[in-house]
């Protein structure tokens, strides 16, 4: 089921390629259907949509109780030893699992979608999206613990194609109800479910095709209790670990949604789109560092996870440079290019964000180093404690700034989770800094973004979004060209590097 020959390197490169390769096709994808449905929908109705299906997300994570997770634990293990009998096992259980709690969220929200939308989200107008995403509950269980065992035998190329295909269907859903002037939520909340549908659909076509008929089919299924309590264990920490996480995550947009109202989960909703664009670039490297590190540490090779931590540490704190600057100058004018001039204070928010993103960067690092060598209580105490202090700040900043607290918020706990992981690697995996290089591009960055800042800010106008579109792309490449000049020697060590990585093989 997995390449076991594969070196570590062969793995991080051929493997990245597809997560590169479709990130680039799928994610440009997502923000074509949001321009599309903010330029037809008000800004209190993207709010709507948009904060409905954060709650949905979020329930969703919930609803295996993190089971799917466990799968990327065990499944390696079993296949190693060609226990198959366990693995269809193992799926048995997820999915047994995953159905029945599925159909008790989509009955909730069924028919409790007028209280919620009352009580909750404020508005009668949500209650029939949020009847119409019920729907979604009754699939995506199917789907999550197909994805989680794409990654569990690292296929990367079927989880990212099932998600490709998802997001074709979404896409043409969302053409062709503009096609037929039958713009509103509804309508695009329904285009959700039937890309949903399509992803199952054929993530069930690939995962029978490639794994069940040839490796499965004819295994029996073993109701074993110790299997069922070993799996449910393990799940229970990961679930206590992982989904404080998640919650971390949804706290400030599920606040945003009950002590406001639509209108500013419009403009945040929108904030969060344009803050993921540095994610496009470097996101993908997050799902590599994964398998890497869980190899490294089986290898018991701290002196290879010690060097990868320096070297993503090093360069994504000039990718910030780079991304920060850039934005902190122009996010208005690429909400406005985006997301029309009615999300301009979108970009208000974006520009002071941005200087805080190489928090966000770096906690991604250091988690998955704690996953990996076995730190998921570290991991826990400092999620749950951020979840805390993230609560309060929300509550009391919200109420004083409105959107922009919720954005402090977040920046805040960004930088506070980056100082705990690190203190907790510190003693074992620091390794000092490379000062000279980090120097040189904040120094020139920073007098590049001054002079620009100078000379570009009062020409800035609103008039055209196709003129300040082309006025963009020139200005970003000539920003990357400077990038480049500054750093043309640092390629070649990132060369060098890479070529490090290609020596480590597979213990």
């Amino acid at each position: 089921m997995i390449d076991q020959h594969a070196s570590l390197a062969e793995k991080f490169l051929k493997k990245g390629f597809w997560l590169y390769a479709f990130t680039f096709i799928v994610a440009p994808m997502w923000y074509v259907m949001k321009i599309l449905i903010s330029g037809e929908v008000s800004v209190s109705d993207l709010g709507i949509l948009y904060w409905v299906i954060s709650l949905i997300t979020l329930l969703s994570a919930f609803s295996d109780l993190w089971v799917g997770e466990s799968l990327k634990y065990f499944l390696p293990g079993y296949i190693e030893k060609k226990q198959y009998h366990l693995i269809k096992s193992v799926l048995a259980y997820a999915l047994i699992l995953q159905i029945f709690i599925g159909l008790l969220l989509c009955f909730i929200f069924l028919y409790g979608a007028d209280f919620i939308a009352i009580h909750y989200f404020k508005t009668e107008s949500a209650a029939g999206v949020i009847k119409v995403f019920s729907l979604f509950f009754l699939w995506i269980n199917i789907f999550q613990i197909i994805s989680q065992f794409f990654l569990a035998v690292q296929n990367t190329l079927y989880y990212k194609l099932a998600e490709l295909t998802r997001n074709i269907f979404m896409l043409s859903a969302t053409f062709f109800i503009l096609f037929i002037d039958m713009s509103h939520i509804i309508n695009f909340s329904f285009s959700w479910i039937i890309g949903l549908y399509i992803w199952v659909i054929y993530s069930v076509y690939l995962f029978t095709k490639k794994y069940y008929i040839p490796y499965l089919a004819d295994e029996k299924i073993l109701w074993s209790g110790s299997l069922c309590k070993k799996v449910f264990s393990y799940a229970l920490v990961v679930f206590l670990s992982v989904q404080a996480s998640v919650i971390l995550s949804q706290i400030d947009m599920q606040m945003i949604i009950y002590l406001l109202w639509a209108t500013q989960a419009g403009y945040y909703t929108t904030y969060l789109s344009l803050i993921m664009i540095p994610f496009l670039i470097i996101g993908p490297v997050f799902l590599l560092l994964l398998p890497v590190f869980s190899e490294l540490n089986a290898a018991k090779n701290t002196k290879q996870i010690v060097s990868m931590k320096h070297f993503f540490t090093k360069y994504f704190v000039v990718l910030w440079i780079f991304f920060g600057l850039f934005l902190l100058i122009f996010a208005e004018s690429i909400a406005f290019v985006l997301f029309w001039e009615k999300f301009l204070k979108s970009g208000e928010i974006l520009k002071y964000s941005s200087l805080f993103l190489v928090f966000n960067f770096l906690l991604q690092v250091n988690f998955n180093i704690l996953w990996w060598i076995g730190k998921v209580n570290t991991k826990l105490k400092i999620t749950i404690l951020a979840i805390c202090i993230n609560i309060i700040l929300n509550i009391i900043l919200i109420r004083e700034i409105w959107v922009y607290g919720a954005a402090l918020a977040t920046w805040i706990w960004w930088l506070f989770i980056w100082l705990l992981s690190e203190i907790s690697l510190w003693r074992k995996y620091f390794r000092k800094p490379d000062v000279k290089f980090l120097w040189k591009n904040i120094l020139f960055m920073w007098v590049f973004w001054y002079i620009w800042y100078i000379i570009l800010t009062p020409i800035i106008t609103y008039d055209s979004r196709i003129s300040s579109l082309i006025f963009l792309l020139w200005i970003g490449l000539l920003w990357v060209w400077c990038f480049c000049c500054i750093n043309r020697h640092e390629y070649k060590l990132f060369i060098d590097e890479i070529k490090k990585i290609r020596s480590w093989k597979k213990s």
